[in-house]
């Protein structure tokens, strides 16, 4: 994928980006060792907050590596980075109407999201006001609200009560599904981890 310019700051800010993906080619490893990382130096990075980061930026690149994949439905990807109240990302959906993206990360793939523990409602208001993206009028439409997450996915109350099945939910099994030995994309991974790198090196260079 030439050209693809990845933004989030994770890349610069990680402990060691080209140990988390060297010989990576499966979600659970990339997890297993993101976890690892997370408690190297949780003063000058928190431990949660690593974790999470860390999964934005798989995510960021994910999307924009599968822009016009259906299963996942989103082009046009941006991490949102500053002023973060619950949207993480932005697009445009199949429909070519703008999108908003929830990214969570979550250690136990067993675990379902709820609107409140897991504050998903800050999705829906965030992007109302902040993005302009509402509710779609029913639920044959395509959604114009995403939640990528390592768990299994939303509980049946917050997918059918809380959001009337507006919030599409992509969840660890269709993640292992799209990824794993999936070289084409870990390998990709490498090669932009490989360029974040190089950037680095030239920066401290320049200084």
């Amino acid at each position: 994928m030439e050209n693809m310019k990845i933004t989030h700051g994770f890349g610069l800010r990680a402990h060691n980006l080209i140990a988390l993906f060297d010989k990576t080619n499966k979600i659970s490893t990339f997890m297993n060792r993101l976890e690892k990382q997370s408690l190297i130096d949780p003063i000058r990075y928190d431990s949660n907050k690593y974790k999470g980061d860390g999964f934005e930026f798989l995510v960021e690149i994910l999307l924009k590596s599968h822009a016009y994949d259906n299963r996942l439905g989103i082009t046009s990807y941006e991490p949102v980075q500053s002023d973060d109240n619950g949207v993480d990302g932005v697009g445009f959906n199949l429909a070519a109407e703008k999108c908003v993206v929830q990214v969570k990360y979550r250690s136990n793939i067993k675990t379902v999201l709820t609107a409140n523990e897991d504050h998903l409602s800050n999705m829906i208001s965030d992007g109302m006001i902040k993005h302009k993206v509402v509710i779609a009028e029913d639920n044959t439409k395509i959604p114009r609200h995403y939640v990528i997450t390592t768990a299994t996915g939303l509980h049946h109350y917050t997918d059918n009560e809380n959001f009337k099945g507006f919030v599409h939910c992509i969840g660890f099994e269709q993640l292992r599904a799209m990824l794993d030995n999936n070289l084409s994309f870990w390998n990709l991974c490498r090669d932009i981890v490989k360029e974040i790198e190089k950037s680095k090196v030239k920066v401290v260079l320049v200084k």
